[in-house]
C-alpha cells in the first residue's frame, strides 16, 4: 500500500487519502483470527502476498505489544493478551450499551434531559450511548468521546468504586489536577472528598466542572460479581438542574443503574 495498492481482503469506507502499508497489513494479519485461531508464518506470508522475513516482522512486532504468542514448540501465533482484552472489552461494551439503551430513552423521556452512558479508562471516562433532550437548550450527546473523568459526574461515580491505591497510581500529580473549568476539582484531596460524599449519597454531582453552566448527576451500572462497570448519567443546563431537580434525577439514575445492571446478570 505505500506504493498506492488498494488493500485486499474485508474494507469499510473509503480508502484512507494516505495509507500506511505496514499498518494495513498488520491490521490484516489480525483480522486472519477470525477464521483462523492459529496462524504460522508462511500462511501468513502467503495471505498478505510478502516475504516470509517481512511476515515474521510484522507477527514478532504484535507479539511485543501482546497482540500475538508465540508457542514455543510449535511456532505457531495465537491471540495475544492484549488483543483478548481489546475483544472482550468491544463485546462488553455492546452489551452494557444494549442493556442500558431502553433505560436511556425511559430516562429521557421522564425528563426531556439528555441521559449519558460511560465506562472507567484509566482516568478518563469514554462515553459510549447518549440520548438528548428534545430542548433546544440542553446537553449535547457525548457518545464516542474521552472526558476527564475528574471532572465529569459519570467518572466521579466510577471513581468512587476504586480503593485509595488505585487513586494515587492514577492521579500522581496530586494537588495540582487538570481543570476543565474553574470550578473543577484541581486536587486529589478535594477529589478524595469529593469520591467520599459520592459513596455515601450513592450518586455523584457536577456542577460546571466539565462545561461551564452544565450540571449532572450519575449512578454506576455493577455486574452480577458487584463490579462497576459503566456510570449513567442526566445532564441539564444549570438554570434547570434545582434541589428538587437534583433528587430527581439522582432517584432516576440510581433506579435504572440497578435494572440494567440486572439485565446484565440476565
Amino acid at each position: 500500500m505505500d506504493s498506492g495498492e488498494v488493500p485486499e481482503g474485508d474494507t469499510f469506507g473509503e480508502l484512507p487519502r494516505y495509507p500506511i502499508g505496514s499498518v494495513d497489513k498488520g491490521l490484516r494479519l489480525l483480522s486472519m483470527f477470525l477464521t483462523d485461531d492459529r496462524i504460522r508464518v508462511k500462511d501468513a506470508a502467503a495471505v498478505l502476498g510478502v516475504a516470509t522475513g517481512t511476515a515474521h516482522r510484522l507477527l514478532a512486532m504484535l507479539q511485543y505489544r501482546g497482540f500475538v504468542t508465540q508457542d514455543p514448540l510449535t511456532r505457531v501465533y495465537t491471540p495475544g493478551p492484549m488483543l483478548v482484552s481489546v475483544g472482550l472489552q468491544a463485546a462488553q461494551r455492546h452489551d452494557i450499551r444494549s442493556a442500558a439503551r431502553d433505560e436511556l430513552v425511559r430516562l429521557r423521556d421522564l425528563y426531556d434531559e439528555t441521559i449519558q452512558l460511560a465506562t472507567l479508562e484509566g482516568k478518563e471516562a469514554f462515553f459510549i450511548d447518549a440520548v438528548e433532550s428534545t430542548k433546544v437548550l440542553k446537553v449535547a450527546s457525548r457518545a464516542g468521546t474521552f472526558r476527564p473523568a475528574h471532572c465529569t459526574s459519570v467518572g466521579k461515580a466510577l471513581l468512587a468504586q476504586l480503593p485509595r491505591e488505585r487513586l494515587l497510581e492514577l492521579f500522581p500529580e496530586g494537588d495540582s489536577l487538570p481543570k476543565c473549568t474553574p470550578s473543577s476539582v484541581s486536587s486529589l484531596s478535594q477529589l478524595m472528598i469529593e469520591l467520599e460524599g459520592t459513596r455515601a449519597r450513592g450518586y455523584s454531582v457536577n456542577f460546571g466542572e466539565l462545561e461551564e453552566g452544565i450540571g449532572s448527576v450519575a449512578a454506576v451500572v455493577h455486574d452480577a460479581r458487584g463490579r462497576a462497570v459503566a456510570a449513567i448519567g442526566a445532564g441539564a443546563p444549570l438554570s434547570r438542574l434545582d434541589d428538587i431537580r437534583i433528587g430527581e434525577f439522582a432517584e432516576g439514575v440510581v433506579a435504572a443503574a440497578k435494572t440494567v445492571g440486572e439485565a446484565l446478570d440476565g
